[in-house]
């Protein structure tokens, strides 16, 4: 299934935390980590919710930043869940990357440039189970 099928209704900032403590000019060895959670609220949509963290990885006291973004879809109601969990993040990222590189630019930092994943390719998400209830509904 293509994300074309996947209507993105809208998108916003949730939370942004940034610690800048860094003092002159420094190397720093970013490391990234990510988590993604989609909720099914109703048939046909869902909120995604991203979290991204950038932070030097021998001292994150020097400078962190997180930006968590959400996302409300319009899915096809046939859709199965791990492949909307999927198709979901690949339209999410791009709006928390941007967010990021946008608040490191503007704060005086170089603006961090959050490199891409292949979530396809990567073993890295979790799909909750959880049974019907007896009345025959999913939720």
């Amino acid at each position: 299934m293509s994300q074309s099928k996947i209507q993105l209704k809208a998108t916003r900032a949730d939370h942004i935390e940034f610690r800048n403590n860094m003092q002159g000019s420094g190397q720093l060895k970013l490391g990234f980590k990510y988590s993604y959670n989609l909720r099914h609220a109703a048939p046909g949509m869902a909120k995604g919710e991203i979290s991204i963290t950038a932070e030097d990885k021998e001292a994150p006291e020097k400078l962190s930043v997180t930006v968590k973004q959400s996302g409300i879809f319009a899915l096809p109601p046939e859709m199965p869940r791990d492949e909307a969990h999927l198709e979901t993040f690949k339209i999410l990222f791009p709006y928390a990357s941007a967010t990021l590189t946008a608040v490191t630019s503007i704060a005086g930092v170089q603006g961090i440039i959050v490199p891409r994943i292949n979530i396809d390719e990567e073993n890295i998400y979790r799909v909750e189970f959880k049974p019907p209830k007896p009345d025959g509904s999913d939720q």
